[in-house]
């Protein structure tokens, strides 16, 4: 399959892209898988005496996240412990509460595929189908460990779905953002 270039786009390689039967210029409702680690790279922040420290990031950092966060709703994909996560929240103010896909913990350190958590979200994303609260039109991935395995099930996905890839040592950069907003609005990538 032939995927046109798009002029935000170019000289970057977008990590993949599956779309079918998208109609051009009517923005999707999206789903943004987001993972933490290797993603938003948050860092412990000093506490106070007795008071377990809360993970921040970076301004920049924040920036790219509330952008996603104005073109879908965020579900965190990570096994971070959920204070964890509520302090990262905190951080962001955003307008929307993020969801969270449950990941056992476990089961992605003894599982040998290429994407560990591609099986439990696989399950979160039917079972929210089954109960009639998937309510969006894509789904985007942002993920340090995305493998063929998760290319494979994006390509059979009932939705369109991007998955983007991070370098754990950069996590989320611009680029990524910009393919996810080309992505809404029914643009392809390379």
């Amino acid at each position: 399959m032939r995927i046109p270039h798009h002029p935000k786009l170019l000289g970057r390689r977008v990590s993949w892209l599956f779309s079918r039967n998208m109609d051009r210029g009517i923005l999707m409702k999206l789903l943004i898988l987001l993972d933490i680690d290797g993603v938003l790279n948050a860092i412990p922040r000093d506490a106070g005496p007795g008071e377990e420290p809360e993970l921040a990031m970076s301004d920049t950092r924040v920036a790219l996240v509330r952008r996603l966060a104005a073109l879908g709703r965020i579900a965190w994909v990570s096994t971070l412990p959920a204070e964890q996560t509520a302090g990262l929240e905190r951080q962001l103010q955003l307008a929307v509460e993020p969801l969270r896909v449950p990941l056992l913990s476990r089961a992605i350190s003894e599982s040998d595929a290429a994407t560990p958590k591609l099986r439990q979200v696989s399950r979160w994303l039917s079972r929210m189908e089954l109960l009639g609260e998937a309510d969006w039109d894509g789904v985007v991935w942002i993920d340090d460990v995305l493998g063929a395995d998760a290319r494979e099930w994006a390509q059979h996905h009932d939705r369109p779905v991007l998955l983007e890839k991070t370098t754990p040592a950069q996590g989320l950069t611009e680029v990524h953002v910009v393919a996810v907003e080309v992505f809404v609005d029914g643009g392809v990538g390379v």
